[in-house]
């Protein structure tokens, strides 16, 4: 897990570029929360896709402060979104979420145009490229369809304040026990899980900031967290072994994700 930290200004290239056609996205694609649109819906995003791009581990989708005019669906991957400060003698940054396949990871840029976060690939990434007046067109004619997507920018939002909730009041263990217990709910939703085994494949700087811990304090916390038995957190994989007290330890409660009822 240690390591420097990826956010590296210059390097934004994208690489794997290919035009999009309706069967760009499959029905593969749709899982995660956008699995909760309508098939129609779907359809239409399909048919609005411009184009599908690869992206290489650590590499950066959107600088902030770029103008933007499409916004990206993720299909296999993770990817993260980061605040960077504007020092150039001291540069610090921090991850203030985590995008797992079927998010939009910049659907708020459809009105915004401009983006006050750097978002970019923590591992190898798939993502979707969908133009904003292709997305307006779709949202004008259907004010259902404009709801549904609006949705997903309420849930994003949701997570966002719970990233906030997380790091300024939960203590160290608890902590970290829910975040990888929010991971383990999102990657479950996406079909990712294998095995009670999920891919994190993060430095021990990118979990301390997520967590509000220092690196050390988060060395010691994953140990604690596997002797307790609970999770063991090492070489980009958390293995839970015990899922309820996983949730105890963090005092977990889903409700922030707006889990789909039964």
């Amino acid at each position: 897990m240690k390591g420097e930290w990826f956010g590296r200004p210059g390097l934004s290239s994208v690489t794997a570029v290919s035009k999009a056609d309706e069967s760009a996205l499959t029905e593969q694609d749709r899982r995660g929360v956008v699995r909760r649109l309508d098939p129609e819906l779907w359809q239409l995003l399909r048919a609005a896709c411009s184009e599908v791009r690869q992206l290489d581990s650590r590499e950066m989708l959107s600088k902030a402060g770029e103008k933007l005019d499409v916004s990206a669906l993720l299909l296999d991957g993770l990817m993260a979104r980061y605040v960077r400060n504007g020092q150039k003698s001291e540069p610090q940054s921090a991850i203030v979420s985590i995008s797992v396949p079927g998010d939009f990871v910049d659907l708020h840029a459809l009105p915004l145009k401009r983006l006050d976060h750097d978002i970019g690939a923590l591992t190898e990434a798939r993502v979707a490229l969908f133009p904003h007046a292709a997305l307006d067109r779709i949202m004008e004619r259907s004010s259902h369809h404009a709801r549904q997507l609006w949705r997903l920018t309420m849930i994003d939002a949701a997570i966002h304040r719970h990233w906030i909730f997380r790091s300024s009041r939960l203590r160290a263990l608890a902590s970290v026990a829910d975040f990888v217990s929010e991971m383990d709910q999102r990657l479950q939703e996406a079909g990712e899980i294998r095995v009670d085994r999920l891919s994190l494949p993060l430095l021990q700087t990118d979990l301390a900031e997520i967590a509000g811990l220092s690196p050390v304090h988060v060395s010691r916390v994953c140990r604690e967290l596997r002797e307790s038995g609970a999770c063991t957190i090492r070489d980009g994989h958390a293995e839970i072994h015990d899922r309820a007290l996983l949730h105890q330890l963090a005092h977990f409660d889903p409700s922030y994700l707006y889990p789909p009822e039964d």
